[in-house]
């Protein structure tokens, strides 16, 4: 065997074992949150209410956490669109 094919099944695994966690999450679990305010109000409660915790998770400044909590942005960016995503699945209830 070469070193390349015996690089090739790591990265298939936890590829595997990722799918095999959402699946999980999505079978066992209620709905997670879908709004990016709903997200943040739940990722406050996982954080003690630290806005500046949260705001260091995401990348994001505590001003931008103190906005989706008041609801007065309602639309993510991408990037913190998928960073909430990720996060609130992560700490999601099993």
């Amino acid at each position: 065997m070469s070193d390349h094919e015996q690089q090739q099944p790591a990265p298939r695994r936890s590829k595997v074992l990722e799918a095999l966690a959402r699946a999980e999450r999505k079978v066992f679990t209620r709905p997670a949150p879908k709004s990016a305010k709903a997200q943040v109000k739940f990722l406050l409660t996982r954080t003690k209410d630290s806005a500046r915790n949260l705001a260091d998770r995401l990348g994001v400044s505590t001003r931008t956490v103190e906005r989706y909590r008041a609801g007065k942005l309602t639309k993510p960016q991408k990037r913190l669109q998928a960073a909430l995503v990720e996060a609130t699945e992560s700490e999601w209830q099993p």
